[in-house]
């Protein structure tokens, strides 16, 4: 992958535009935004759906446990049935 920097402003809406080279080829490409560090603060994310989803986790009684006999008993019939196939 070729590394390209450019000099951009974002704008109110939080966008920015690049105008790239013609020899840059149409298809996916990676951004990287480095913004400079105005504090010490991080950034936030916009909604904390990732915390709702642990909490919501953490509430769910826990289903399906195994013994360490179980598991143990299952990774030796897993590992007979591989029978000479590595």
């Amino acid at each position: 992958m070729q590394a390209l920097k450019f000099q951009t402003t974002i704008d109110s809406r939080r966008r920015l535009e690049l105008d790239l080279p013609r020899e840059i080829p149409e298809g996916q490409a990676e951004v990287i935004v480095l913004v400079p560090d105005s504090s010490n603060k991080p950034i936030e994310p916009q909604s904390d759906s990732l915390r709702a989803l642990f909490v919501r986790l953490d509430a769910q009684p826990v289903q399906h446990l195994a013994t360490r006999e179980q598991v143990d008993a299952w990774l030796a019939e897993e590992r007979a049935s591989w029978n000479n196939t590595l």
